[in-house]
């Protein structure tokens, strides 16, 4: 009897884990597929802001306003991603210097 309930247990236990399983890897295969991708927002008051999207290879800057949309500026990506990269690079490589002068 106590050998059956464990078998149970054990078979209710490996379902449920590969259900939550299978729905991890859907959840982070259908974020990978998404052709929009909002980067950034900034609300510059009621109803209005500025949005930047990754569509494809680019970046687009949108104006949000009441009255629809606009278009300010199209950008590739790969290059905001570079530039994003190399301050990134410098913030880190200034907060490393601090670091050793702090340990001297």
């Amino acid at each position: 009897m106590m050998e059956q309930s464990l078998n149970l247990i054990t078979a209710v236990v490996g379902i449920v884990g590969a259900v939550g399983l299978l729905a991890l890897l859907y959840r982070k295969r259908q974020k990978q597929s998404t052709l929009l991708q909002l980067m950034a927002y900034q609300s510059l008051g009621a109803k209005k802001g500025v949005a930047a999207l990754k569509v494809g290879q680019e970046l687009l800057l949108i104006g949000v306003m009441p009255g629809g949309l606009r278009v300010l500026k199209t950008l590739k990506a790969e290059e905001v991603l570079k530039e994003e990269e190399a301050v990134f690079s410098e913030r880190w490589e200034k907060l490393r210097k601090l670091k050793e002068e702090i340990h001297e």
